[in-house]
């Protein structure tokens, strides 16, 4: 089951998202429509995807489950696309402490899309193999690595919507944008965990 296409696909968007994200960062143009670009290309891959499992006979995996990870998958293409559009529409002047934020919750973002593939090419290739302790383990570690990724975020995420709100020369509708954008792109990663969380789940099952 290509589950790794797709994860691949969600991966571009997210990779062209952090390059937004820095363009955004350093005073240029975003171009939210190449964000789009690379979500669209994964909403085909997506539907494809769908149409293939909905046709399966049987499957060692549950079709709910299949259906729920493609689910968490396209959830991470689609925030990054809406955190783009909204780096668009405004950029505020930001302290070096919020830009700095944004910048490492950007690269956590990226790292954890991409651990995630990672982790689905790891889970397609075990399946294929009966799910062997060694793949298991691979799977095990690689969800790990998103959690600790997660964690991370996470405070990153409460740092920089405390400094977003003590920041100086913002205005409150600065403040709202910016702390909506933090709470975006800090879903992409919850997202991310909760895809992983679902794939560990269903390996322990195996």
């Amino acid at each position: 089951m290509p589950l790794e296409s797709h994860a691949a696909s969600v991966e571009e968007t997210a990779e062209e998202l952090g390059r937004q994200l820095r363009a955004w960062l350093r005073g240029e143009a975003v171009d939210a429509r190449a964000v789009g670009d690379r979500e669209h290309a994964a909403d085909r891959v997506k539907h494809e995807l769908r149409a293939r499992v909905n046709a399966l006979k049987w499957s060692i995996v549950p079709r709910a489950s299949l259906l729920e990870i493609i689910w968490h998958q396209d959830e991470i293409a689609d925030l990054c696309q809406d955190a783009s559009l909204l780096m668009e529409l405004l950029r505020p002047e930001l302290p070096l402490e919020v830009a700095d934020g944004f910048r490492a919750l950007g690269e956590s973002l990226v790292r954890a899309v991409h651990e995630y593939h990672l982790v689905v090419r790891e889970f397609e290739a075990g399946l294929k193999e009966g799910m062997p302790a060694d793949r298991r383990e691979t799977v095990d570690e690689g969800v790990e690595r998103i959690n600790l990724l997660e964690h991370e975020s996470d405070l990153v995420e409460r740092a920089l919507v405390r400094d977003i709100y003590r920041a100086r020369g913002l205005g409150d509708f600065e403040r709202y944008h910016l702390v909506q954008l933090v709470l975006m792109l800090g879903g992409v990663v919850d997202q991310v965990e909760n895809a992983a969380g679902d794939l560990r789940l269903i390996v322990a099952r195996i």
